[in-house]
C-alpha cells in the first residue's frame, strides 16, 4: 500500500490515490476522505513534479491481521530523490505520517492519518 501510494502521488493520479483511501476515512482534524483528496488535488496543482523518498519505520498488525498501524517518513521534492542525503540539498519537505490501515478483501486501505514535520535525521535508517 505504501509503495502504491508513493507511485500514485508521484504520478499525480488522484484516481489512484482515491482507490487506496477508505470511504470512512477520518483524520485528526475531522477531515473526510473527500476533504483529504481535495487537499491533495490542490497540492498537485501547486507542484508540477513530485518526487518522494519514503522510509517505513514501524508496522504493527492487530491480532486478527485485518488492521495495521504504519509510521512512514516521507521526503517530498520537486526533483528526483535517490538517497536521504539528497533531501537537504533539494530543500525537500520532510514529514512523518502515522497511518491506520484496514484490510478490505485482499487490499489495504488508509482509514486515518496524522502527519507532522520531520527532521532529516529521521531518514537515516
Amino acid at each position: 500500500m505504501v509503495s502504491a501510494m508513493e507511485v500514485a502521488v508521484e504520478q499525480r493520479s488522484l484516481e489512484s490515490v482515491k482507490e487506496l483511501v477508505d470511504n470512512e476515512y477520518r483524520d485528526e482534524w475531522n477531515g473526510s476522505r473527500r476533504a483529504a483528496l481535495r487537499a491533495l488535488m490542490f497540492y498537485f496543482q501547486g507542484h508540477q513534479s513530485i518526487y518522494l523518498l519514503t522510509r517505513i519505520s514501524n508496522i504493527k498488525l492487530n491480532d486478527n491481521a485485518n488492521a495495521a498501524s504504519v509510521t512512514v517518513y516521507v521526503g517530498m521534492a520537486g526533483d528526483p530523490v535517490e538517497k536521504s542525503k539528497s533531501l537537504i540539498d533539494l530543500n525537500a519537505d520532510l514529514y512523518r505520517f502515522d497511518i491506520k490501515l484496514k484490510k478490505d478483501g485482499d487490499k489495504w486501505l488508509v482509514k486515518s492519518a496524522r502527519w507532522q514535520s520531520a527532521r532529516s535525521e529521521s531518514f537515516e535508517f
